[in-house]
Order: C-alpha cells, then sequence, then structure tokens
C-alpha cells in the first residue's frame, strides 16, 4: 500500500523545504522529494556559495587598498584551495540545517526523482527503485537550470555555466563572462578581487538590463574604474580552442573580435525544469506553469512555486514566499504575497537592490512619478570605507512611496525599510519621521527622502 500524505513537495529548495515546514506548522502530513541535495540551486550551486565568494572577494578588496586605511603590506592573493573549502563548510552546514529542519516538524524526505501520475499520485525513482505515494494536495517546486544557447564551442573543455564553475571554481588569468545579468556581474566582481582579467560580452545595450538606466550607467563606470572591461550590444558567435587557450568571437557594429580566454562563463539566464513534470495537459507559456492568486495550476491540486511559475522573479526570497502561500491555500489559510514588494539584490561591491516601481518603467507607462538621488559620497560611512554609489527613491503625487533603487553597502539590507514603507502605503512626511543614526549608511535614505519633498 502507498504511503498517504495530505500534501507532496516535489523540490528541496528554498521555496519547496519552505512550503514543506508551512505545511507541516498547520498540521498537514507532508513530503518533501527531492533528487539532489536538499536546498536546491541556491543553497548549493547559487546563491550561498556565490556570496561567499563576494565576502571573501570584499575583504581582498579593501586589502588592496589598505595603505589608504593607514595599514602597511596590505598585499592579499586569492587561495583557491581555500576558497573552494570555505564555499563547501558553508554549504554543508546549512544543508544539514536544511535536513534538521525538516525532521524537526516531521516532514518525511525521499531522495529520488518525481513524477506526478496523477493529481493524487506521485512516483518517487531513487537508488531502490521506484516507489508510489498518494496525497491529496501537489506542489511542484523543481526551479531552475542555467540556459545555454546554441553557441559553437559552448561544450569545450574551460567553458562553464554557473552551476559547473562554483562546482569546480577553475583559476583563470582571463574569464571572458558571456552575459552581463545578475549572474555575470557578480561572478565578474568576484574573479577581479582574485586578480582575474575579466570582460563581460553583452547582447543588450547596458548591464544588468532589468534595473534602471542610471544605475547600469553608474555599474559600468565603477566597473571600467576596477578594471574589469564589458562590451555591450555585441553578440557571440563561437568559442573555439586558440593557441592553447581558448578564443570567444563576437559581433559588433557589422565587425567580428575575438578575446582571449582561460576560462568562459556562460551566464545567459536559467530556464524552468518542468519537463517530464506532468502526465496531463496544464496550461502554461515559455516552459513555465500559469498559476493563480492561490499558486493553483490549471490543474486542481496541482500547486506550482518559484522558477517554474510563469511572469515570476527568479529569486529564492520570491520562492520562499510563494511556497508559504501555497502552503496556507492548501490548509484553508490566507497568505497574500505582493510581488511588486518582491527586493532584486545584486552582491557586487557595493551592493545593489531595488524594490518597488522603477524610473524606466513609470516613464513607459506614462506613471507621474518624483524622483530624488543622493551620491554617497557625501555619506561620512561610506567615505571613511572609501566606497561610493548612490540612493534613489521614488513616490507619487501624493508623496507616497513606490519604489527605491541602491548602490552602497548595505543596500541588501536597506532595501526591506523601503519595502516595509510601501506595503503600509507610507508618505515620504511619514518615513522622515524615523531618526536614522548618524554616521551611517541609512541616513542618506532620510536625505533622498527629504529631495522628494524640495520637488
Amino acid at each position: 500500500m502507498p504511503m498517504k500524505y495530505d500534501v507532496i513537495i516535489i523540490g528541496g529548495g528554498p521555496g519547496g523545504y519552505v512550503c514543506a515546514v508551512s505545511c507541516a506548522g498547520y498540521g498537514l502530513k507532508t513530503a518533501l522529494v527531492e533528487k539532489r541535495e536538499l536546498g536546491g540551486t541556491c543553497l548549493n550551486r547559487g546563491c550561498i556559495p556565490t556570496k561567499t565568494l563576494l565576502f571573501t572577494a570584499g575583504l581582498l578588496e579593501n586589502l588592496h587598498k589598505a595603505s589608504l586605511f593607514g595599514i602597511k603590506d596590505g598585499k592579499g592573493e586569492a587561495d583557491f584551495d581555500g576558497l573552494r573549502k570555505r564555499s563547501a563548510e558553508v554549504v554543508s552546514t546549512l544543508r544539514s540545517g536544511v535536513s534538521k529542519l525538516l525532521k524537526q516538524h516531521k516532514v518525511d524526505v525521499y531522495h529520488g526523482t518525481g513524477k506526478v501520475l496523477s493529481p493524487s499520485l506521485v512516483e518517487v525513482e531513487g537508488e531502490e527503485g521506484k516507489e508510489q505515494l498518494e496525497t491529496t494536495h501537489i506542489v511542484l517546486a523543481t526551479g531552475g537550470a542555467p540556459s545555454v544557447p546554441p553557441i559553437p564551442g559552448s561544450n569545450l573543455p574551460g567553458v562553464y555555466t554557473s552551476d559547473s564553475l562554483l562546482e569546480k571554481l577553475p583559476e583563470a588569468r582571463r574569464l571572458v563572462i558571456i552575459g552581463g545579468g545578475v549572474i555575470g556581474v557578480e561572478f565578474a566582481e568576484a574573479y577581479r578581487a582574485f586578480g582575474t582579467d575579466v570582460t563581460i560580452v553583452e547582447m543588450m545595450p547596458r548591464l544588468l538590463p532589468p534595473f534602471d538606466t542610471d544605475l547600469s550607467r553608474h555599474l559600468a563606470a565603477l566597473f571600467r574604474k576596477k578594471g574589469i572591461k564589458a562590451v555591450t550590444k555585441a553578440g557571440v558567435k563561437k568559442i573555439e580552442e586558440k593557441e592553447g587557450a581558448l578564443s570567444v568571437t563576437y559581433e559588433l557594429s557589422g565587425k567580428e573580435e575575438s578575446i582571449p580566454a582561460d576560462a568562459v562563463l556562460i551566464a545567459t539566464g536559467r530556464h524552468a525544469e518542468t519537463k517530464g513534470l506532468l502526465p496531463m495537459e496544464a496550461d502554461m507559456e515559455r516552459g513555465c506553469f500559469k498559476v493563480n492568486d492561490r499558486f493553483e495550476t490549471s490543474v486542481p491540486g496541482i500547486y506550482a512555486i518559484g522558477d517554474i511559475v510563469y511572469g515570476g522573479i527568479q529569486l529564492a526570497h520570491a520562492a520562499e514566499a510563494e511556497g508559504k502561500a501555497a502552503a496556507a491555500a492548501i490548509a484553508g489559510k490566507t497568505c497574500p504575497i505582493d510581488v511588486d514588494l518582491v527586493p532584486q539584490c545584486v552582491y557586487t561591491i557595493p551592493e545593489i537592490a531595488a524594490v518597488g516601481i522603477s524610473e524606466d518603467k513609470a516613464k513607459k507607462e506614462g506613471i507621474p512619478l518624483k524622483a530624488s538621488r543622493v551620491v554617497m559620497g557625501s555619506n561620512a560611512k561610506s567615505l571613511i570605507a572609501d566606497e561610493t554609489g548612490y540612493m534613489k527613491i521614488f513616490a507619487d503625487e501624493g508623496n507616497h512611496i513606490l519604489g527605491a533603487q541602491l548602490l552602497c553597502t548595505g543596500a541588501d539590507n536597506l532595501i526591506s525599510e523601503v519595502s516595509l514603507a510601501i506595503a503600509n502605503h507610507l508618505t515620504i512626511e511619514d518615513f522622515l519621521k524615523v531618526i536614522r543614526p548618524h554616521p551611517s549608511v541609512e541616513e542618506s535614505l532620510g536625505e533622498a527622502a527629504e529631495g522628494i519633498l524640495l520637488k
């Protein structure tokens, strides 16, 4: 007889395991199916190992300019064996924490590939064979995988995706990154700090296309100062082996040019892992499931969260929020989320963060918007740390806060202050009731808000 559950979640990434814990918290008998390691891409091959590398990169950057801070002999070199070891330790600790959390909440974990046979039946294929599980509800949380465009030579040794690069963490004197989105710029930042000559080749007119033009330009200027080269409006034609190394050929303004490289990273986005997941038809678009506000698919009783949701945001914290919302819906509760309030963060040095409406979108859609910008060069805390950047905050005609884009130290933490303000429909006047400490990076948020009142 198959084991019976109230809920079965397929996929043990941030969305999946958070959904499982939430379901168990509602008193639902819950099972989680994962074919690889618990924690999914984010923990094992994405956010966590990448941010571990970037933390080291930040230390190296400060060490390289140690004389500015009154420190002698500020020399530092990347130890790739040490980097691999540190990353593995962090990942292992967090993965163990996820396992303990699931055990604590009495979630049954099945290691194997999950496949939906019907809305009430899931098959798990593991090392010991196949097993069937009965259920009332199914949550699909299978995540995504790196997309590799059909570039000749993309399968050559020394050519990596973000997954394979993090697994090996190769040493390279010259690195070419194809793609100037979030993954591309983060790896560019890290490897530049490790002493690598980095070139980004991006098809779009600028880096980080989803962010405001102003922010992209500022980041490009910072990268030029750091020695990171960026070629935009360039389409990669081929990768080939030449003279014992790799060569990346791209087309720019109708002319072909080549860059030598010891390693190539293809960072051209990710695609949803949905192939063969359901035996029945479901409403889908571009390989992703269409869902309602309960995150239920067109197949009753089957839900989808995370990277496999059409129109969703491919971020771990977005998947977690969706997992909680789906669990609440299954339990007959409500846990609404506002996708407009999902903050987006990029862990460059300094960090980038954004939430709410952007200035570019407001202009495109004809939405009246007030904007105020403060340059971090006037911020005492940033000046002490020799860091640059800016903060920009947006409000409507009634001074209600609509969004912000930050390029500054701690932007990933500060953005939550803006998210909270938007969620509670605060005005600039409300926002300014808070007295922010001095010297601090966050006091510039207050200065940006004050600028709105002058508009």
